[in-house]
Formats: structure tokens, C-alpha cells, sequence
């Protein structure tokens, strides 16, 4: 893990924090959406403030500062606030030449933080619709009454001491991912399926333009390589039996037999243009892979 964790106490407000902190932090701000992060009184910021011994009020800057320095993020203008250190840009350039093993290695910071200093389990059950949306096909379910912080620390503990760890830890990373990825994209198109203008969240899905097994840990997160579409649309793109140009128009494979329910559920949408999100609008790089490689063309 990041460090030593036992009898840790913070050293009071307005004391710097620590590389290992950051990185709990870091760990934290993964885990939520971007309206939980903003929330001073969210329950998880207010459990990790207790394991630090800090105010809500210095995690929440801590996340703030974070979001400042996320990539996906930035497009959005954002600033960070007074007083940030610079071990918020080490996080994400770490991130962005290490992937997963440092984001692992922050997660089980997080758990360590909490198992040295005897947090209860929180047991507020907000956040699991959200992480259930986020990897219904990660392969594991999430028990109800969890919140999805619980969820993954205790995974990746229970992980490093069951045969299955490694597998365990492989599908944790992979919730970890999908729901971050998820959270951005649901921001940036705010909320809707760019094709169909569907507006109802829990049939949005979020899909990667590049497919998740051939990207790299960075290309699995960015914002340019996602399109938050319906689940019927999602898995036709997924399966190549839709796709998009360089305009951002759509075309349907030849692979698909016309007849009155294909021509209304996906002909009826051919050379229509998706909604472009102001801000990390769908990278051509990777429409160039999808159409090379998942596309069924002619």
C-alpha cells in the first residue's frame, strides 16, 4: 500500500497534506460523480475526512483541486482552488504513465487508511445504483445496502487474501474505471443519449469508441473515446453493426438486413449526426480504429 497507515492522525486543520493522503484522495475522487464530489456534506467525503482527522471542508478542496488536474475535466474551464500542492498533478501524471497499478495502489491506500483507524462500514446504499449502472457487465453484483466506496475497499482487501484475488482485483479496477468513465461522459452529454435524445438514465450506457480490451489504461478513461448512448444503440455499435464519421454522422452496416423494424430502430438514423458535446467531443483517432476494426463494412 501507499504507506504506513497505523496510528495515523492528521495534524489538524489547515496542515499540508501528505503524498499518502493525495493519494486517498485520489482514490475517493474516482469513486464519485461529479455532483457527489461537489457535495460538502456527502457521506463519503465526510468518512474520509473522519479517517484523516480533517474537516469535510479540506477534503472537499482536496477533490476540488484534484478535479482541477483531471484531463477530462480541464476542457471545462476548470480552476482549482487557492493554496493547491503539487502533488495533485503528480496524481494524474502518475496515472497517466503507471494506469492501473497506481490507481490500484491509491484504492488500497484508502482501504488501509480506514482499516488503521477502525471506520464502521458505511452502510448508506446512495452510490450503488450508480456503480451497478456503470458495470452491469463487470461480472459481480454489488450488494444493495453497500455504497460503492465500501464496495470496492472491501473487494480489494478480501481480494489479496482469496485464491480469486487476482481476478477479484482485475474486476474491481474494471468497475472503478467504467464508473468514472460514465460519470464524465454522463456530464458531458448531459445525461442524454447523443443519437436518439433519450433523457433516462438508467437505460444510458456508456461506450467506448476504441473497445475497452484494445485500449490503453489512459485511452479506457478519456472522454474523447466514449459516447453515451441508449443500451439498444450501444450494443449495435459495440457489435459494429453501427458507427460514426469524421462529421460525427452515422452509418449502418450492410450487414443489416432491411425490413420495417431494422429500417425504424437504426436505418431510420442513417446519415444523421449525433449530439457533439461542447467539450471532449469524440476523438477522430479513435472513430478512425472503430471503423477500421469494428465496423462490419462492405
Amino acid at each position: 500500500m501507499g504507506g504506513s497507515f497505523a496510528g495515523h492522525r492528521g495534524a489538524g486543520r489547515g496542515a499540508a497534506w501528505s503524498y499518502d493522503e493525495t493519494m486517498a484522495g485520489f482514490a475517493l475522487y474516482y469513486l464519485l460523480t461529479d455532483r457527489q464530489r461537489n457535495d460538502k456534506a456527502n457521506p463519503e467525503i465526510l468518512r474520509l475526512a473522519r479517517v484523516l482527522h480533517r474537516s469535510g471542508g479540506s477534503v472537499y478542496m482536496k477533490l476540488m483541486n484534484l478535479r482541477s488536474c483531471d484531463p477530462n475535466a480541464m476542457a471545462h474551464g476548470t480552476k482549482g482552488l487557492r493554496h493547491a500542492s503539487k502533488h495533485e498533478p503528480e496524481m494524474w501524471e502518475r496515472y497517466r504513465q503507471e494506469g492501473d497499478v497506481f490507481l490500484l495502489r491509491c484504492l488500497q491506500t484508502l482501504a488501509g487508511f480506514e482499516i488503521a483507524d477502525g471506520v464502521p462500514s458505511a452502510r448508506t446504499g446512495i452510490y450503488a445504483d450508480n456503480a451497478r449502472r456503470a458495470v452491469e457487465d463487470a461480472g459481480e453484483d454489488i450488494p444493495a445496502n453497500d455504497s460503492i466506496v465500501e464496495s470496492v475497499t472491501r473487494k480489494l482487501v478480501l481480494g489479496e487474501k482469496s485464491p480469486e484475488g487476482t481476478e477479484r482485483v482485475a474486476t474491481v479496477m474494471t468497475r472503478v474505471n467504467q464508473s468514472y468513465f460514465r460519470n464524465t461522459l454522463v456530464r458531458n452529454y448531459l445525461d442524454t443519449c447523443c443519437l436518439t435524445g433519450i433523457h433516462l438514465d438508467p437505460l444510458l450506457i456508456a461506450s467506448h469508441i476504441k473497445p475497452w480490451k484494445a485500449s490503453t489504461g489512459f485511452e479506457k478513461t478519456n472522454a474523447a473515446n466514449g459516447l453515451l448512448l441508449n443500451a439498444f444503440h450501444d450494443k449495435a455499435f459495440d457489435r459494429g453493426l453501427l458507427t460514426i464519421d469524421d462529421d460525427y454522422r452515422v452509418h449502418i452496416s450492410p450487414s443489416v438486413a432491411h425490413n420495417p423494424p431494422n429500417d425504424q430502430w437504426l436505418f431510420r438514423f442513417e446519415g444523421a449526426r449525433i449530439t457533439v458535446p461542447a467539450v471532449n467531443p469524440p476523438s477522430h483517432e479513435f472513430i478512425e480504429y472503430h471503423n477500421e476494426h469494428v465496423f462490419i463494412g462492405a
